[in-house]
């Protein structure tokens, strides 16, 4: 069994849900709509001929040239099978909340908050959505490519005729 296979299975069973299909380097990268992710996972997870059982990776890319800027990836994997699967949902960057795969998926927990901690995307139904990277009273997301750059603070001199300083 192979990804190829996967992917026919996909198609197959979800047309409905599969809105388009890419290939990189030998990856399969599914497109779906968030509305849809919490029935492609469980798909996914459930079906006795691909048993993602594994949550490997979520992680999201911000592409602020496009008018769908903001990029969820999944990455699924079957242990069983030996192979993985992407599958990607795209929105706006004002349309940041997306169903939570924590009832699915453990690791969806730390995934969602660093993408939540970085991006600023919320996930309905996560057990403890909250900031995993930065301090609770850091302003803004800083993976957004809008982000404002800020200059470090100066660093500060030393005074080598201060009382006390040793060579």
């Amino acid at each position: 069994m192979d990804v190829l296979f996967a992917l026919s299975v996909v198609k197959e069973s979800m047309p409905k849900l599969v809105s388009s299909v890419e290939t990189s380097n030998g990856d399969i990268h599914i497109f779906t709509g968030k509305e849809n992710i919490i029935d492609f996972a469980k798909f996914l997870k459930d079906d006795s001929r691909l048993q993602f059982d594994m949550l490997s990776d979520l992680f999201a890319v911000d592409y602020p040239q496009k008018p769908e800027r903001i990029e969820v990836i999944y990455n699924f994997y079957s242990t069983k099978n030996n192979f993985r699967i992407f599958v990607k949902v795209r929105s706006k960057i004002d349309e940041p909340d997306y169903p939570s795969l924590t009832p699915l998926y453990n690791s969806a927990n730390w995934f969602e908050r660093e993408v939540y901690d970085m991006f600023g995307l919320k996930f309905k139904g996560h057990p403890d959505l909250k900031r995993i990277l930065n301090p609770d009273d850091w302003e803004g997301h800083p993976l957004l490519k809008d982000y404002p750059l800020r200059q470090r603070p100066p660093v500060e001199t030393i005074n080598f005729d201060t009382p006390g300083y040793v060579e």
